[in-house]
């Protein structure tokens, strides 16, 4: 039996399927993802400042001054997404002493825990689950780790975030002895929003 020829495609319609493919990538490449914008908070608690300026479980130490639009945010401040309908906001850091079951945390380090709040302000569910936090300490903005600490540090966030509702949770970081600051970039990772950082003073 002769072998049957597979039909060919037609040009025509080989170049119709590339320019489509070409304006769909195209499409994707133009769309802007959100900036967020600097707002006071409405969900974070004032803190006080220790007598040698450092935060305690207690009492958190306030940062520096806020770097505007394009820079990074003080702690207490918002980030603000409008179209999102999300505010994230950062409180300053607060020492404390990791617990011997405590994974991440390395010895000669100073621990810290810091809070991130989440606001929904829109009129859609937010999945909180894929919201990450990452920091970077010192001038050389070198990379920590988080610490996991029990059910009260480092777990993150889970689950649906409702309009009108706030969700907390709190994370924390090694920093050399030495450091002055924290750098913390939060993340929701939605293809629609650009991380959100903070400079926050120790």
């Amino acid at each position: 039996m002769p072998a049957r020829a597979l039909p060919r495609k037609h040009p025509l319609f080989t170049a119709a399927v590339s320019a489509t493919t070409v304006l769909a990538l195209g499409a994707l490449g133009a769309c802007s993802l959100e900036e967020p914008t600097t707002g006071k908070s409405r969900a974070a608690k004032t803190t006080g400042k220790s007598k040698h300026g450092k935060g305690t479980d207690k009492q958190a130490g306030t940062s520096g001054g806020s770097g505007g639009e394009s820079g990074p945010r003080a702690a207490g401040e918002s980030a603000v997404y409008r179209d999102k309908g999300l505010e994230v906001t950062v409180a300053a850091p607060a020492r404390f002493t990791p617990s011997a079951y405590a994974a991440g945390h390395k010895s000669g380090k100073q621990a810290y825990k810091v809070r991130v709040t989440l606001v929904n302000t829109g009129d859609t569910k937010i999945d909180t689950a894929l919201v990450t936090v990452g920091a970077r300490e010192g001038e050389d903005g070198e990379t920590t780790a988080g610490i996991f600490d029990g059910e009260t540090v480092g777990n993150g966030f889970t689950g649906q975030l409702l309009p009108g509702k706030r969700a907390t949770a709190t994370y924390g970081f090694d920093a050399a002895p030495a450091a002055k600051t924290l750098d913390i970039e939060v993340s929701v990772n939605d293809f629609e929003t650009e991380p959100a950082q903070w400079s926050l003073s120790l």
